[in-house]
């Protein structure tokens, strides 16, 4: 199937793809592999209002599906668009005795399909508890017969390695096309467009990193506390997993001067304040009073200034552009995370050990998922109401998980060079502690806990969209949850900078155009 031309006219390969999902109404799994192509290639943001019409008529469709793919990636994007979907489709796929058919090992696409949509499952899902552990066991064994520079042996290899759910999506984007552009007969207009997208979008983020830097080098942090980690660049990267859509530039800038303060003050925290230093400059956020600045030692005070300055100009443009006063919320999620940091020093300092339990109630917050997700929500406001507070709440358990996701994905990659370097134990070491068992066996709670996280965190995006409608703040949330995997799934990827992992990935994101 290829396309009418090879223009460089943006619009008008649109429109050419637009006829193409005109033109797959009446095949239905073509239609539904289409959409997901354009997700993969990460320009369905263009299409919308077509992509809406499309999930409504998929929705629509209640005829049951014998076919293993076709009724997985229905599932799957019917999940994905905050439909209705019930894993009760996959039951014309079992035997009499309750068990997965046997014939289901011969299909390789089917099983492929069926895994990816198994990791949108909730918790007490069984059925796709079992899909996803017999679809992980055949796979890995079609992988050991598959030719993998073929099409298919490549789709199982990166899918075993990560399922699509938890992939960040930019960096997705740039894989999936390189892999759509050796597929055998793929759209060129729409791998054209892919591109094209892709090289635009690059050139304004290469645009808003050096915004950035004159900011941050403006500000002087770096020079004037040397024990602090100078991560721009990580920094804004983590703003492109969290909305890499190019119209939500004033959030990636935002949330960028956001990560800058955090990683400072996390390490002001972590490394260099001591307990009765770290107890005033708690209070003085807590206060959010200028004139507290005084009782601060030399470093204190610049670093608070820079964050009382940056957060009130935050509060001011956006009342300046929307009319309304949200100095209130952003100082409270401060004021929320320092207190965490020092709940966490105090521990340190006094030798406390903490449960596991005790750990993760607070470790959560000092991840600053929430502090970063509260200022998204402002962000990436178009219209904004008064009874925004209520709106707010309405999605702390969104919140709650996404945090808590990032925690334990930071747990698991740094918290051997954490503790070198004078941090309070980890969830793995609390849960040695607690239970006198070895590493490898906390590890593997951990990884318990990260699968159950993941499904209640499916869970709170399904239940907060309505049929392909939701807050961009769902979006960000699910968003930064894939980014503590992209971060810290080989390591440290924010806290070591210069590491051939992040760099090379980085490189692909900010630099290397397709």
């Amino acid at each position: 199937m290829q396309g009418k031309h090879g223009s460089d006219n943006t619009e008008e390969i649109k429109e050419d793809v637009k006829q193409l999902m005109v033109d797959a109404c009446h095949e239905p799994v073509a239609q539904m592999e289409l959409l997901d192509t354009l997700q993969r290639l990460g320009v369905s943001y263009h299409f919308e209002k077509e992509i809406k019409v499309v999930m409504d008529s998929i929705f629509e469709d209640r005829k049951e599906c014998e076919d293993l793919h076709a009724a997985s990636l229905r599932f799957r994007l019917l999940r994905q668009h905050g439909y209705p979907a019930s894993p009760d489709v996959f039951k014309v796929f079992k035997d009499e005795t309750g068990k997965f058919k046997n014939i289901l090992a011969e299909d390789v696409k089917g099983l492929l399909s069926l895994y990816e949509a198994s990791h949108l499952g909730f918790e007490g899902e069984k059925i796709l508890e079992e899909a996803m552990t017999l679809t992980t066991y055949y796979l890995k064994e079609s992988a050991k017969m598959l030719n993998l520079d073929s099409s298919l042996g490549k789709q199982v290899a990166h899918a075993l390695e990560l399922p699509l759910s938890r992939r960040m999506l930019r960096s997705e984007a740039r894989s999936y096309i390189d892999f759509y552009e050796g597929m055998p007969g793929h759209h060129s207009g729409l791998l054209r467009l892919a591109k094209l997208d892709f090289n635009n979008v690059q050139s304004l983020y290469q645009a808003e990193i050096n915004e950035m830097l004159r900011w941050w080098r403006g500000l002087e942090l770096a020079e004037n506390l040397k024990f602090s980690r100078d991560r721009l660049m990580e920094n804004y990267v983590w703003t492109i997993g969290v909305n890499f859509n190019p119209l939500f530039s004033v959030c990636r800038k935002g949330l960028t001067k956001l990560n800058c303060l955090i990683t400072t003050i996390d390490d002001v925290y972590d490394v260099y304040g001591t307990i009765d230093e770290l107890e005033l400059f708690t209070e003085a956020v807590d206060r959010w009073d200028i004139g507290y600045i005084n009782k601060l030692p030399q470093y204190m005070r610049m670093c608070f200034l820079a964050l009382y300055n940056t957060t009130n100009q935050f509060a001011f443009e956006f009342m300046r552009d929307k009319g309304l006063n949200i100095l209130g919320y952003l100082t409270r999620a401060w004021a929320d995370l320092c207190k965490a940091y020092l709940v966490e020093a105090r521990w340190f300092y006094n030798g406390y050990a903490p449960t596991v339990e005790e750990y993760l109630d607070n470790a959560w917050v000092s991840i600053s998922g929430p502090e970063i997700l509260v200022h998204a929500y402002f962000f990436v406001q178009h219209d904004m109401k008064e009874d925004a507070v209520v709106d707010l709440h309405h999605f702390s358990n969104l919140i709650k998980m996404s945090s808590r996701i990032l925690r334990l994905h930071d747990d698991v990659a740094t918290s051997k060079d954490e503790i070198e370097r004078g941090d309070v134990p980890k969830c793995i070491q609390c849960y040695m502690r607690e239970k006198g068992v070895s590493e490898e066996a906390a590890r593997h709670y951990v990884d318990g806990l990260l699968s159950n996280a993941w499904k209640e965190l499916h869970k709170e995006c399904t239940e907060a969209t309505s049929n392909g409608t939701s807050h961009p703040l769902v979006h960000c949330a699910l968003n930064l949850a894939r980014m503590a995997q992209f971060m810290y799934q080989h390591g440290d990827g924010h806290g070591f900078s210069g590491r051939d992992y992040p760099a090379e990935r980085i490189l692909r994101l900010m630099v290397d155009s397709v």
